[in-house]
């Protein structure tokens, strides 16, 4: 049992169960599925199965850490180079290799090691995939809700974080859509003040799309925003349509027979009536602003405009623990590109003028370029001293 549970196959199985559930959850994101059972059943199986997995290895990897010279065997994959073992010794350390020696009744035998943390790069690798999964399984007990309201109300914290943020709210400040130099709407920006516990935590705090405003584990994003436009209308002929009207940004509204249209253009609120017969007419308005609204005399008066702002109310309690997963991981990468694991097993005879040399690299590629490197520096050498 225990084998099947740490084996690459079952590695594969949830890897793919996780890839799938994942995908239909970006598919049909109603479902919540990040946030069910199933997935973190899935989760927690994928966490043990890697971490028996990174406890059959461990042993190993301390064992590699641990070998010296007398680990060399006295049979293996040995070519005899013409160099004595003094000459041989100083070249490996001018190469970067940590030399171990161990004689015994005139026999040396060396162990010369390079790139030997690459070795942990795995393992490494191992834990910060087991880390990353720790996080992400804090995070699907995450909770969010929305925040509704209108500049200089203040508005309590959704109830799906009611009991881990008790007399919590947002004050709206201020909502604003800021333009870049072309004019063209670069995004929308809303202040507040944010009050935890009823305690002010942040005074006159931001958050615009892209860019969420963060305080420990919670984070309020620009989610959404609205206008009303406030109009009243006076002077109609139909007495029931001489009320206050809350037009929505830049969507026609009809009004005693005429199309009415209030948008924000260049920052500024614009007014626009039309009919079928005559040409649109409109202006920019200011608070107290009137237009002739028809033939009828009736008027349109622009009071003012009422900005809705919808935030997300989010909380992110794993967050920090999958970022310190990706650093480890960076890590790994780094111990990986640092230099393959390099390895030569050195037999010699005190005083004699050749070693058995046996190269040895998880790589084949890299032990050939050893193998080389021995022959034409060892040969090249011989050609100088005759």
């Amino acid at each position: 049992m225990l084998k099947f549970l740490s084996s690459l196959k079952l590695a594969v199985i949830l890897i793919a169960a996780i890839a799938v559930m994942s995908i239909l959850a970006t598919i049909y994101p109603d479902a919540d599925a990040f946030n069910s059972w199933s997935f973190r059943i899935l989760m927690i199986a994928f966490f043990l199965n890697l971490s028996l997995c990174t406890i059959k290895l461990l042993p190993g990897f301390r064992k590699q850490l641990q070998r010296s010279a007398g680990d060399v065997p006295m049979e293996g994959a040995y070519r005899i180079y013409g160099v004595q073992e003094e000459e041989l010794t100083a070249w490996l350390k001018e190469s970067h290799y940590k030399v171990d020696r161990l004689e015994q009744n005139g026999q040396v035998r060396l162990l010369a090691q390079k790139g030997k943390w690459s070795l942990a790069a795995p393992h490494l690798l191992h834990i910060s995939l087991l880390v990353i999964l720790v996080g992400a399984l804090i995070s699907t007990f995450n909770t969010q809700g929305y925040v509704m309201g209108q500049v200089g109300q203040t508005r309590p914290f959704p109830d799906e974080l009611n009991s881990a943020y008790q007399d919590s709210t947002v004050e709206i400040l201020d909502f604003q859509t800021t333009y870049d130099a072309q004019q063209s709407i670069d995004n929308w920006v809303t202040h507040f003040n944010l009050y935890i516990n009823g305690k002010l935590v942040g005074e006159n705090a931001e958050t615009k799309v892209n860019s969420p405003y963060r305080y420990g584990s919670l984070m309020i994003y620009q989610n959404s925003y609205d206008y009303r436009y406030l109009m009243e209308v006076q002077g109609a002929a139909d007495a029931e349509m001489n009320t206050t009207y809350g037009l929505p940004d830049n969507q026609p509204s009809t009004i005693a027979g005429q199309t009415v249209v209030a948008a924000t253009i260049d920052g500024k609120p614009y007014v626009q009536i039309s009919d079928h017969k005559n040409p649109p007419r409109g202006q920019f308005v200011e608070p107290g602003d009137s237009l002739i609204l028809n033939d009828e005399g009736a008027t349109i008066t622009y009071l003012d405009t009422a900005a809705y702002t919808i935030l997300e109310v989010k909380t992110r309690r794993g967050t920090y623990v999958v970022f310190l997963g990706f650093i480890l991981a960076t890590l790994a990468s780094l111990l990986f590109f640092s230099g393959r694991y390099r390895e030569m097993r050195i037999l010699a005879e005190q005083g004699d003028n050749q070693c058995k040399i046996w190269c040895f690299s998880k790589n084949a590629v890299i032990t050939e370029e050893m193998e080389e490197t021995l022959a034409q520096n060892w040969m090249k050498r011989q050609q100088e001293a005759e």
